[in-house]
């Protein structure tokens, strides 16, 4: 999703906030190449990366022995589809799921859903991330291609916040926090001077819970738990 170094920063900020305390097991559905399973070794957690890709393991192994042999020990590598999960690890096995970059590029989106709900212990974390469908469309209008905007407005493959936690509570996992990624944050920032820098993420920082700010991120992560009720989310009601 163009996320730079400062984008990455600030995600993990999230979901180190979001996650239970180290040593916990997390599994990182469709982990790719490792940058978040070895960002979360590094401080502690038992990180489990399922991906259908063994060449993408291969480079997510790399990068865990480039980060040291006590977080290389910490990440475990597993060939599969992340919506078999259950059936990879074990029913409840995992105190903490991420999956970040995933649920728009699958077909079924309910079935993933599903998986990383059964993955869980009870009260088990789920960080899910992905692309905005309102900044995709805020995206494409910007740019003179109305036409796309309209078919996002319209809907298509991308969600929005509201369609995710349709989709959440479906699975039997019930939505704690949403907050937005990159609401004034781009790629090109990664060049930024130290007080430049610490000054947007505080931005982001102050802004990545509250619309309409939330809304308008470049992407969406949002907490959820299985087995527990939601509470009404600060400032808004979805």
């Amino acid at each position: 999703m163009g996320r730079g170094r400062l984008g990455f920063e600030l995600l993990l900020g999230q979901v180190l906030e979001a996650l239970p305390a180290a040593p916990a097991t997390v599994v990182d559905a469709g982990g790719g190449t490792g940058q978040l399973a070895v960002a979360l070794a590094g401080h502690g957690y038992r990180v489990t990366v399922v991906d259908t890709s063994a060449a993408m393991l291969a480079t997510c192994a790399q990068r865990a022995a480039d980060a040291g042999g006590e977080v290389a020990e910490r990440v475990t590598g597993v060939q599969g589809d992340a919506a078999g999960l259950p059936g990879l690890l074990g029913e409840g096995s995992q105190d903490a799921a991420v999956c970040h970059d995933l649920l728009t590029r699958v077909d079924d989106q309910a079935a993933l859903l599903a998986s990383l709900a059964g993955v869980l212990a009870e009260g088990g974390v789920l960080s899910l991330g992905f692309a905005n469908r309102d900044w995709l469309a805020l995206r494409a209008g910007r740019r003179g291609d109305h036409a796309g905007a309209l078919r996002l407005v319209e809907g298509g493959d991308a969600i929005t916040l509201t369609e995710a936690e349709r989709l959440l509570s479906k699975a039997g996992l019930a939505l704690v926090a949403a907050s937005g990624v990159g609401v004034f944050a781009e790629a090109g920032d990664d060049d930024l001077n130290q007080e430049e820098r610490a000054t947007l993420i505080e931005l982001e920082r102050q802004v990545a819970g509250r619309e309409p700010y939330r809304s308008s991120a470049r992407t969406l992560h949002l907490v959820a738990r299985r087995g527990v009720f939601r509470p009404e989310l600060p400032g808004d009601r979805l």
